[in-house]
């Protein structure tokens, strides 16, 4: 008997214990991931237009971005020389292939007359104009705004002769204080941006040649 009430005394000592413990271990959640991705803002025009003919191609090379900003996850400026890499702020493709999604839709809304084609394509099928674009700055900045800047060039498909370039930089404020949500709309906002110049670029060219 004494060996009995000893051994329900430990029991009820420990369990307590046991039950505090396994309580933590249910209770305590590991933070999840969130997963973004940016969108085409255009709205395509109650009149189509553009001096390209119907049937024109433009074909979209490779987006180009910085090393630091190819990852998984979202990247904040926290500083000049600091970024901020939450691990659980993510991007749901890769960066560049959101940037050349997000601007092929853009100009398929600016540009109803054309076709746009991204890379890679067949060489029986190559556009007979192309887009470069290198992004050099895109993000959240330490001093709450979203800043997109880089360039891009039109290029003839086949004499690989530059027909427009030009620098760009487009920014503005972060709504919404740092929330992540709030600077990928941003974001989206600028890809637009930049696709209203790439587009009144392209409409400014001169119609192409007809065949002999």
């Amino acid at each position: 008997m004494p060996g009995q009430r000893q051994a329900a005394w430990v029991v009820l000592v420990l369990a307590p214990a046991v039950l505090a413990a396994t309580g933590c271990v249910t209770l305590k959640r590991t933070p999840e991931a969130r997963f973004f991705v940016l969108q085409p803002l255009v709205e395509p025009p109650a009149v189509s237009g553009g001096s390209v003919a119907g049937g024109e191609a433009i074909g979209l090379l490779p987006v180009r971005v910085p090393d630091h900003l190819e990852r998984p996850q979202l990247v904040l400026w926290a500083g000049p020389n600091e970024l901020r890499v939450d691990e659980f702020l993510r991007w749901a493709e890769p960066l560049d292939a959101g940037v050349a999604r997000t601007i092929a839709g853009d100009l398929s809304a600016l540009l109803p007359r054309m076709r746009v084609v991204p890379a890679p394509w067949t060489a029986a099928a190559a556009p007979r104009l192309r887009l470069s674009t290198e992004l050099r700055v895109f993000g959240a900045q330490a001093d709450g705004r979203v800043a997109l800047e880089g360039e891009w060039a039109l290029v003839s498909g086949r004499e690989e002769r530059v027909l427009a370039r030009r620098a760009f930089a487009f920014s503005q404020p972060l709504p919404g204080g740092t929330a992540p949500g709030a600077a990928v709309e941003a974001m989206s906002a600028l890809l637009a941006d930049l696709s209203r110049e790439i587009a009144g670029a392209v409409q400014a060219l001169p119609p192409p040649a007809a065949a002999p």
